[in-house]
């Protein structure tokens, strides 16, 4: 959390708004100075607002064998674990003294992205000949997103209680008027509309600059040793064409977003907003699924032999898991029976009556293959798939009998243990966003 000096830090001396009181009427009726307007267009003729990184993908080029899945062949038999010899990992740089979170927060938005955001919000203000509308610069666009991320952290149901006599925010109301805030909010763009083309499918292409600048920084992180990948949901009810509906979940109506995350820390290396299958390579899917090709888009850049990789059952398919085999990126995930070919498990009414604590076992049955499924029965039964653990070492955890009205001790693959420590990445982070989430809609 920002500390209030940081917040000052960022806000400046309060004089950068170039606004007066809020009733001052100050504010001049000219229009944005054409002079000025004019070595803004020239200090941005080569960019043509396009700002965009272009992707590279290091897996380009290979070929990997893939399995139909009338070929994949199972056998009731014991999973031959491979013997692990991991390469080491990057060794992130530690910092000598602590930073404050102000200057972390620069390392994902530097002063390029604040050029960006006053340069083409004067521009749309000039191309809806806003009249009354100031020219804004940097300094006066970072007091605006540090306001935002104050109101992220307080969550007043109104923003302009912000301004209220009764509830003031002093940091917010000295540093820049209501009437200004709301000025810079309704003209507020990353890009110019007029740089978008009729072919354009992006339906982020207004905010691409800010998920570039976000994107890049976290792909330069170095990685830990666990992963994992998951789906995330930004509350959102407005009109949008790409808003999705998850029942069961915290936040059911929203935009979709893909992560690979650490699988403890939940630090983010990797996302991709969702907006249809159809940015990815349709070959791809076809051959590993819609949800495997996110996990192999996602994880393009992990070095191979490094990392383990977790993910539910949304991703898995036969398919992935052989993909990663070929590329040395050992992983575990829940799966779906009927997406495996069908393996020969016990059913689950034959595991019930065995007793919780119950875990089965089959693997592939092929020279080129070798991937192993374990059922395991807890209160229902549960199926992973893994291509380099399955029961592994068995431990003990404890489980609430309602029968016996105490705790049992039941077995417990390593399977099992492994995806529960380290799936949980995407939920954390998801948990620690909600805490501070910055609302800048109109």
């Amino acid at each position: 959390m920002l500390r209030e000096e940081d917040i000052l830090a960022l806000l400046g001396d309060g004089n950068v708004s170039d606004i007066g009181e809020l009733d001052s009427g100050n504010e001049s009726e000219d229009f944005f100075p054409e002079a000025e307007l004019t070595e803004l267009l020239n200090e941005f003729e080569n960019n043509d607002g396009n700002f965009e990184n272009e992707k590279e993908y290091n897996i380009a080029g290979k070929t990997f064998e893939t399995t139909k899945k009338c070929d994949v062949r199972w056998a009731r038999k014991p999973f031959a674990q491979p013997r692990l010899h991991l390469d080491n990992l990057d060794q992130p740089l530690y910092p000598i003294l602590l930073r404050s979170p102000l200057e972390y927060f620069n390392e994902y938005f530097d002063n390029d992205i604040f050029e960006k955001m006053a340069f083409f919000t004067n521009l749309y203000a000039v191309s809806k000949q806003i009249s009354r509308f100031k020219p804004t610069n940097i300094n006066e666009m970072k007091i605006f997103i540090g306001i935002h991320i104050i109101m992220g952290s307080l969550k007043y149901p109104r923003v302009r209680l912000y301004w209220e006599d009764n509830f003031q925010i002093n940091i917010i109301a000295r540093n820049m008027t209501r009437d200004r805030f709301f000025a810079l909010r309704t003209n507020f763009h990353i890009i110019d509309n007029n740089s978008i083309s009729k072919e354009n499918k992006d339906k982020f292409i207004k905010v691409r600059p800010l998920f570039d600048a976000v994107l890049k920084k976290c792909n330069s992180l170095p990685l830990e040793q666990d992963l994992c990948v998951d789906e995330q949901m930004v509350p959102f009810k407005g009109q949008l064409s790409i808003k999705q509906y998850m029942k069961g979940k915290p936040i059911k109506w929203g935009v979709k977003i893909f992560l690979l995350c650490g699988g403890k820390s939940g630090m983010a290396y990797n996302f991709m907003l969702f907006q249809g299958y159809s940015e990815l390579d349709s070959n791809l899917v076809k051959s590993v699924g819609s949800g495997g090709s996110v996990v192999l888009h996602l994880t393009q850049n992990v070095p191979p032999n490094r990392h383990f990789l977790y993910f539910d059952n949304y991703f898995s398919s036969f398919g992935l898991f052989e993909r990663l085999q070929q590329l040395n990126i050992y992983a575990v995930g829940t799966i779906r029976s009927n997406w495996f070919a069908q393996p020969p498990f016990l059913s689950d009414k034959q595991m019930r009556k065995m007793g919780r604590g119950t875990a089965f076992e089959v693997t592939t049955d092929m020279n080129h293959c070798n991937i192993g499924l374990v059922k395991w029965f807890d209160n229902k039964a549960v199926t992973l798939a893994s291509n380099y653990v399955t029961s592994g070492d068995v431990d003990k955890v404890e489980r609430w009998d309602k029968k016996k009205k105490a705790y049992v001790e039941i077995e417990r693959p390593e399977i099992v243990r492994r995806y529960n420590e380290s799936m949980g990445g995407v939920d954390k982070m998801d948990q620690l966003i909600s805490y501070y989430r910055i609302l800048i809609t109109q």
